[in-house]
């Protein structure tokens, strides 16, 4: 399913749960919500798959995965 949890521009390292409410991240993809936190069950246009791993993933924050995108789908990834 195609929710902001399973995008790869779903932050693994800026999250937020304010009282009971469910965990929100930021978004860095380009989308109509980036730089906004998002809770997973979100839906955007902008969505792309994760397979590769997130965006900010540790150790490197995300240094490995962008260029491992980028090798994969070209510069726009």
């Amino acid at each position: 399913m195609q929710v902001c949890e399973s995008c790869r521009f779903w932050s693994q390292m800026c999250v937020r749960s304010i009282g009971c409410a469910p965990i929100e991240a930021l978004c860095f993809g380009d989308g109509p919500k980036a730089q906004r936190y998002t809770r997973g069950n979100d839906t955007c246009p902008a969505w792309k798959s994760n397979h590769l791993g997130q965006v900010d993933d540790p150790p490197d924050y995300g240094e490995s995965v962008r260029a491992a995108y980028a090798a994969e789908e070209g510069h726009d990834a």
